[in-house]
């Protein structure tokens, strides 16, 4: 266990030091750590900008009126307060909408491109049902103004081209939870600091929420489903297919604020030319990234150098965190860059994650099934019968970035197993 606390004054002291003014793009002027950081924990790595407690569900920003929006039956001559008066196009209910409202969209799909100017939560009715279609014209949902509150949930987005970054969504100065999204097949190109964030580009100054979610086949110059310099916390969800193009990397996530990643997978991410297949905690003008990383598996990822994670270390600031986390099976080796910082009880299936911690495994197959439906919201990799991740984890519980115990896995089956009273398993998926 490192003791850590004394950096974490250091590295606050550094944050406001670089904060800079705005949010446009990332060449120009930027707000850097979100409002609301919350105070440093005795055994909180990375700092604990919002916890994301499952049992809430997330809840929404409060307002009076609920708008409806069906792409098939609706009217934007509608005034758009009941299903059988529903508008035609999301769009048109953001527009009539205060902050605080609701907004409920029907299942079809919506040839959109959504700008959100204000607090607002958006409910698709299933993300297989309600899909935002970008047509390649830009990001599905442009979100970049002060201090909106936006929650989106039930649906799927795709086929976004971003306004320089951002595929599907371009997020700045605001506070963004998405909850049972599917993002896939979006895309970022351009030249010199355009290109970032195949899926989501979440900016300094902004606090971003991914739960049970799936991001899946995106690409970008650059972080191939997430360009993240602000506070971003996964949950319980799955990147899969994802590609970054150029050497910065970042197959799935780069990272260069504050990130945290629990109970999710990681599979067949890739950064071919460049480092970090699924995340490459790095620099960006200026500004660097820390990141805990609790019960995750990372799992036939590649890259040029380090085939799950890059990390580039500047210090004083924060490195990554690993605790209860499988990685493995990545070519052309796990990890690269500087040494993670071991929580104990990690697994990894060679020795280029220097992992020396309480309880840490290198050099061991974790036994991994393929990446598939093993119940859940979203695929994972199952713990074969014989794996020695089973019941591997650290004796005192599985536990997040602020020390709660996580007593569900992904797919929100019990951690730990009954009848197992202490011992969770290694990695996302917990064996019943």
């Amino acid at each position: 266990m490192f003791a850590r606390a004394p950096k974490y004054a250091l590295v606050a002291l550094l944050v406001a030091a670089i904060s800079l003014a705005g949010c446009t793009e990332k060449g120009n002027s930027l707000s850097m750590m979100p409002s609301g950081t919350t105070p440093f924990h005795d055994r909180a790595s990375v700092p604990a900008l919002r916890y994301v407690d499952p049992a809430s569900r997330l809840s929404a920003p409060a307002g009076g009126t609920t708008f409806y929006v069906n792409g098939v039956g609706g009217s934007n001559k509608n005034d758009c307060r009941s299903p059988q008066r529903a508008c035609k196009t999301i769009q048109h209910a953001v527009h009539i909408s205060a902050s605080g409202d609701t907004i409920d969209v029907a299942a079809a799909v919506y040839p959109e491109n959504v700008t959100i100017h204000h607090s607002v939560q958006i409910n698709g009715a299933g993300r297989d049902k309600t899909i935002v279609d970008g047509q390649m014209h830009g990001s599905e949902f442009l979100i970049a103004f002060n201090n909106s509150v936006v929650k989106i949930t039930g649906m799927t987005m795709r086929n976004g081209s971003g306004s320089g970054d951002g595929g599907a969504i371009y997020h700045c100065n605001g506070t963004l939870t998405l909850v049972d999204v599917v993002i896939e097949g979006n895309r970022v190109r351009g030249p010199r600091l355009n290109g970032y964030g195949g899926a989501i580009y979440n900016c300094p100054g902004s606090i971003a929420t991914i739960y049970r979610s799936t991001i899946r086949n995106n690409s970008a110059e650059v972080g191939g489903a997430i360009c993240n310099g602000g506070g971003l916390t996964i949950s319980r969800s799955t990147f899969n297919g994802n590609t970054a193009l150029k050497t910065r990397g970042g197959g799935a996530i780069f990272n260069y604020g504050t990130l945290h990643v629990k109970n999710s997978t990681f599979s067949g991410n890739t950064a071919s030319a460049g480092v970090g297949g699924a995340i490459h905690n790095g620099e960006l003008v200026g500004i660097t990234g820390g990141a805990q990383l609790d019960n995750n598996t990372f799992s036939g990822n590649s890259a040029a150098r380090g085939g799950a994670i890059f990390n580039k270390y500047f210090k004083p600031r924060l490195p990554i965190y690993v605790q209860n986390t499988i990685i493995a099976h990545n070519d052309p080796q796990n990890c690269g860059g500087d040494p993670l910082q071991t929580e104990g009880f990690n697994l990894s299936s060679d020795a280029s994650c220097d992992l020396d911690g309480a309880g840490d495994l290198n050099g061991v197959d974790p036994k991994l099934g393929p990446l598939q439906n093993n119940g859940g919201p979203t695929l994972t990799m199952a713990l074969l019968a014989d794996s020695p991740a089973i019941d591997a984890g650290s004796g005192t519980g599985c536990r997040d970035w602020i020390g709660r115990l996580l007593t569900t896995d992904q797919r929100g089956m019990p951690r730990p197993d009954p009848p197992e009273s202490r011992f969770c398993d290694i990695g996302a998926y917990e064996r019943q």
